[in-house]
């Protein structure tokens, strides 16, 4: 394996800092494990609501709690500490290293800068203005009614790299970034994003990027890619993608899973995975399409979000409860019965309920077949086959498949119901939470955040951003490429990282670039373009098998949407270690060192070295550490060219 030596210095000197959301990271959690149940969700005691850095800061019936930059003189400080009268938790003590974040996080803070600018916007967005326009008037009112300065448009070396990553899940090669520097036209970045978004490699990249979403990660969930890829699935994604299906057909193919023949099948694959597991599609349908997490629902009320309660849960699950998975002529399919699904529930003091089929936000459906009517043929839009009747096939359980003609279609269909209900023009839901997704991916954080706790605890930070872009979506015909591309037009995507404010925003201020990791996909494509390694036309790598280093990558950087941002000794061992790095970085096909050693002095090459795989030129700081880097020999450009590889500024969409 390559041995780098000064290899930390050489990662310094590529990468820059991530500063995390210390409210994220270290206060929430604590409110979260210790408080929540009295100061937030259905009891609120005393007025005080600790579920969002907003409520804290509104204070409760007796007034703020906190006192920006001063522990001591904080309410909330002062009832946790040991001997306190009276004392938070009430029967228990937080310990020594939350009390000492609580109190370094209340000194922190400063009363002009940040809870000014954590205020949610009250405005209305302007009529008969395009989305992008929607979007810089809602972001730039709120910079300007909290005080924000942002920062300035990256550079056109930043949006290049930054556009490929996020648009075709890969760094631009170094032809690709000197066509576009060299480009005079004023309209370049935008041409850029027409013609990445139509490329092979986009339509591939978000297949994947939404095979995750979706149904996660295999190697996470521990599942089987061959299961997906056989039955189509991931072929169904990348069609959606290529043809730009609208997105509220798509979620309805996941749903009812009544496909057509040919690609369209795989969409079946969504329920099917789930092995006759009604819980697992309610929860998956709620998160996935949603937006919302249920789970917690599942044996009371939710504790923190009170609007989910413990009936939509179990109304989610009965809306899937006659589902079941079959092997038809054409496939695999999910079917579902006429009759059955009924089902009771118990609350924590053991009184027990039947289920309805209720969606949050609705009322309960009516059904016109009850609990003691027996399945039958009349109950079906088309006569089943005999072999769906049989009593050995009820209770068919994960792929021991239930083996007939073609799948039975109830004439009432619970999911048909349900579909209706959910992804209806009327329900905003399902427009919402991809707006909301889709942010996050380009963006870097959620208007909510994080992407699928989209309730009462977690309150946009532009509410009327989200509820005009949901309904900009809604009106396109659910446009999935034109909502993509208005997010990559905004100037809130086109800012610089550089904060040009003294006292660095929070955040969800969208006021400068939010650096994040980019995806197990990206990184693993990226890496081959540094090393040299470039797709055809169709997106395909010759002589290298990608696949096999994206499950690799997918293995040890799981995480599409971290809510911090934490890298690990593992990962730095794998980036350091893995033989099949290793193997593409010494190949004779790695056209990225035969390029940076054919200059003619170590400043050229370490210019060289920081354009091919960096992006960018290197400042003269970087160029003297370089140059004198390379003077230890002749393994030392392989060893300088790894580092820059395996720094974080190579790992971070900036």
């Amino acid at each position: 394996m390559l041995r780098i030596n000064s290899y930390i210095a050489i990662l310094i000197l590529a990468q820059g800092s991530l500063t995390a959301d210390v409210w994220d990271t270290d206060i929430a959690p604590i409110f979260q494990s210790n408080c929540v149940k009295c100061h937030g969700g259905a009891k609120k005691k005393a007025g005080l609501d600790l579920r969002s850095y907003e409520s804290l800061i509104e204070g409760g019936e007796s007034g703020p709690v906190i006192v920006h930059g001063s522990a001591e003189k904080s309410a909330l400080f002062r009832v946790v500490l040991k001997g306190s009268d009276p004392h938070m938790p009430p029967k228990g003590q937080l310990d020594e290293r939350n009390i000492k974040d609580l109190k370094s996080w209340i000194e922190g803070l400063d009363a002009d800068s940040r809870v000014k600018r954590n205020s949610s916007p009250k405005f209305k967005i302007p009529e008969n203005i395009s989305s992008v326009q929607a979007i810089n008037f809602a972001i730039e009112k709120s910079w300007s009614e909290q005080g924000i300065e942002p920062s300035l448009n990256c550079s056109d070396e930043v949006f290049c790299r930054r556009v490929h990553v996020d648009v075709i899940g890969r760094i631009p090669s170094r032809e690709e970034l000197d066509y576009f520097l060299a480009d005079e036209s004023p309209n370049k970045r935008a041409e850029l994003i027409d013609k990445l978004l139509l490329k092979n490699e986009h339509f591939s990249y978000m297949a994947e990027t939404f095979n995750a979403i979706l149904l996660g990660r295999e190697s996470v969930k521990k599942k089987d890619r061959g299961d997906r890829e056989k039955n189509g699935w991931l072929d169904y994604l990348e069609w959606v993608f290529r043809t730009n299906r609208s997105w509220d057909l798509v979620a309805k193919d996941l749903v009812l899973s009544r496909p057509k023949e040919g690609v369209e099948s795989g969409a079946s694959w969504f329920l099917f995975e789930q092995k006759n597991d009604h819980s697992e599609m309610a929860k998956l349908t709620m998160s996935a399409l949603l937006g919302k997490q249920i789970q917690c629902a599942q044996c009371h009320d939710h504790p923190v979000s009170p609007e989910i309660e413990q009936r939509h849960y179990w109304g989610m699950v009965s809306f899937f409860s006659r589902s079941i998975n079959v092997q038809t002529n054409k496939g695999m399919r999910v079917a579902e019965r006429a009759t059955g699904g009924h089902s009771k529930y118990a609350d924590l003091s053991g009184e027990s309920f039947a289920s309805e089929l209720v969606l949050l936000g609705n009322e309960p459906i009516k059904e016109a077949v009850d609990a003691s009517h027996q399945d039958n043929s009349d109950l079906y839009v088309t006569s089943p086959s005999e072999a769906w009747f049989e009593k050995k096939n009820k209770d068919k359980k994960g792929y021991n498949l239930i083996k007939i003609d073609s799948a039975p279609v109830p004439k009432f269909s619970r999911r048909q119901k349900l579909i209706e209900l959910a992804f209806s023009d009327k329900n905003s839901s399902l427009s919402e939470a991809f707006v909301n997704r889709v942010w996050a991916l380009l963006i870097g954080r959620g208007i909510v955040h994080p992407v699928d706790l989209m309730d009462s605890a977690h309150p946009p930070s532009h509410p009327e951003l989200l509820q005009w872009m949901a309904r900009d979506f809604t009106s396109s015909g659910y446009d999935v490429r034109r909502l993509i591309r208005s997010i990559l037009m905004s100037r809130t995507y086109q800012l610089s990282s550089f904060v040009q404010a003294t006292v660095k925003p929070l955040p969800q201020t969208f006021s400068y670039h939010i650096i994040n990791p980019i995806s197990a996909e990206a990184f693993s494509k990226s890496m081959l373009i540094a090393m040299g390694h470039y797709p055809d036309s169709s997106g395909k790598y010759k002589n290298v098998d990608s696949e096999k280093l994206r499950r690799e990558f997918a293995v040890k950087f799981p995480d599409l949407f971290p809510e911090v941002y934490s890298p690990t000794v593992q990962q730095a061992l794998f980036l350091s270690n893995n033989k099949t790095i290793e193997a593409l970085f010494i190949s004779e096909d790695n056209l990225t060192l035969s390029i940076i050693e054919k200059q003619d002095s170590d400043i050229n090459k370490v210019k060289e070295s920081f354009k091919l795989i960096l992006g960018r030129e290197p400042d003269p700081e970087e160029i003297k550490v370089g140059t004198k880097f390379l003077e230890r020999g002749s393994d030392s450009l392989k060893q300088f060219c790894w580092a820059l590889v395996s720094g974080s500024e190579f790992r971070m969409n900036r």
